[in-house]
Parts: structure tokens; sequence; C-alpha cells
């Protein structure tokens, strides 16, 4: 069983992980940014489409719309990414990124992966995956537990 004192470290590194942010290592975007231009990349990987879906984009991010909306519309007056509204259908907006979005979001992932190598130089490649692993398992325990 364990103490009270494990219980709390528990949730004091839960609360931890949830705030950080790693803003410092990313030169040209906010970490949300990031993430948006990390989903869309991602999507055009998997889908090889043109244009993804606003709402496609917040719901792998598990954030909502309107969020992922705004930040859009940051990186679109940026010039990074496009947006496109279906006539007809002013709710159905799908962006792509811009060549200089896809230049930017290039090197901040290579920003984000030299970090991540050196966090694993620090720790090890066993306690790394140690740690994926655990995680993963956590992550699925809460998301059942919070149902």
């Amino acid at each position: 069983m364990l103490t009270s004192d494990q219980r709390s470290r528990i949730v004091d590194t839960l609360h931890f992980l949830s705030m950080l942010n790693f803003s410092s290592v990313l030169k040209h975007t906010s970490q949300s940014e990031f993430f948006v231009l990390s989903a869309i990349d991602k999507k055009d990987s998997i889908q090889k489409s043109k244009y993804y879906s606003i709402a496609n984009i917040a719901e792998s991010l598990h954030v909502s719309s309107p969020a992922i909306s705004r930040t859009i519309t940051a990186l679109e007056n940026r010039g990074y990414v496009q947006r496109y509204t279906e006539k007809g259908s002013r709710r159905s907006t799908s962006v792509r990124l811009t060549e200089s979005g896809r230049t930017i979001y290039e090197q901040e992932k290579s920003s984000v992966n030299d970090f991540v190598e050196r966090v694993i130089q620090r720790m090890g490649e066993d306690k790394i995956n140690s740690l994926i692993s655990l995680s993963d398992e956590l992550l699925d325990n809460i998301s059942k537990e919070l149902g």
C-alpha cells in the first residue's frame, strides 16, 4: 500500500508534467503553435491530403476547436498555414502548411528532437524506455478512471 507521501508525490508529479512547457526550446513558435504544426504534419504524412479540418486537428490534440482556430489564426498571420473555407459552409474550415510553415516546423522539430536527445542521454535509453512503458500504463489507467 502506498503511503500518503507517495500518493502526494504522484499528484505533484502529474501536476508538474501538466505544467511542463518547453517553449524555451522553440525559437519561432509557441508550444501550442508547435503542436498544431505537428498535428498538421502528422495528418499530411498519413492522409497525403492538401487540407486538414480544424475539427480533426482539435480532436487529435484533445483541445477545443475555438482554441485551435485562434492558434491557426496566429500561424496564418505569420504565413505558416493557409486556411480554406468550403463554399457554402463557413463551419467547414481546413488548413495546410505553407512552404514557410513547413520550413519553420522542421527547424522547431529539430530543436525539440535535440532537446529530447539531451534528456535521453542524461537518463539513459533503458530508463527512458521503462518510463515510456510505465507512462503509457499510467495514462491508460487514468483515462479509465476519468471515464
